[in-house]
């Protein structure tokens, strides 16, 4: 089983509405003691031979005051040919060793495979000091082989706005492709279905090959939280052209686990 193949999460019931920014997709209601757990979209592209994939994130909504206990990751995550091979990267809110003088802050890059474990083929955690309401672009790519003969795969961050690119650690592989993958909004170590919503909006996900640049043919929508209130998760499209679709936790669920969102 790889990182995000995940038992399907209870549906959320109905609850009210509050109107926000134009979507009306958020909730209010009392905490419960669930949690939200994880947001995916899958992509998957029309070919098998990809040797990167890029997606842009904006944070628009986040926790004014969140418990630093908490954990958020906002992740593109790819899965490779061979071998169970994984490695997502992305922002996080984190009590890891390396964000605590960062204010929690930081990028995670690493993965796992059924020859190395979890962790095994690497894993780097960088201090980032993240802004809601910005554009980011993140880029995960081959390089050349190392010593060893294994594939390496190399994670960046631009600042949309600036056109700044960092970059964020190396994984290792036996495959030489990507096969697919997907974006997840996760949450953990404390956050509850009534934890004040986050709002993530994903755009322009473009996968790279030998024959040029193609986006995904599909985007599937799949949850793993256990909320069976009127708190729940919930992600929709946005817009088809340019691709933009939305994840967001304490609101109404309207878009059902295994849907199509295009």
């Amino acid at each position: 089983m790889n990182r995000r193949e995940f038992i399907p999460g209870i549906l959320g019931a109905a609850g009210l509405l509050i109107p926000s920014n134009g979507l009306g997709r958020y909730l209010s209601g009392t905490p419960i003691s669930q949690e939200p757990k994880s947001i995916h979209t899958w992509l998957t592209p029309p070919r098998s031979d990809n040797y990167a994939c890029d997606v842009d994130i904006r944070i628009n909504r986040f926790p004014v005051a969140p418990d630093k206990r908490w954990l958020y990751y906002l992740s593109l995550q790819v899965n490779f040919t061979g071998h169970d091979e994984w490695s997502h990267g992305g922002i996080q809110w984190a009590g890891a060793k390396e964000f605590r003088d960062n204010n929690n802050k930081g990028i995670n890059w690493g993965g796992g495979s059924d020859w190395a474990g979890y962790g095994g083929i690497g894993s780097t955690n960088t201090p980032f000091t993240w802004e809601t309401g910005k554009w980011y672009r993140f880029r995960a790519w081959r390089l050349d082989k190392n010593e060893e003969g294994l594939y390496q795969w190399l994670f960046a961050v631009m600042d949309r706005a600036s056109g700044v690119e960092k970059q964020y650690g190396k994984v290792v592989t036996k495959s030489e492709y990507i096969k697919n993958a997907v974006v997840f909004t996760e949450t953990g170590y404390g956050v509850s279905c009534g934890t004040e919503t986050v709002d993530v909006e994903w755009r322009d996900p473009v996968f790279r090959h030998p024959g040029g640049t193609s986006g995904p043919d599909t985007g599937t929508a799949t949850y793993n939280g256990t909320c069976d209130g009127a708190n729940s998760t919930q992600q929709g499209l946005i817009s088809r052209n340019p691709l933009q679709w939305f994840h967001a936790t304490n609101t109404r669920r309207t878009v059902a686990h295994n849907s199509r969102l295009w």
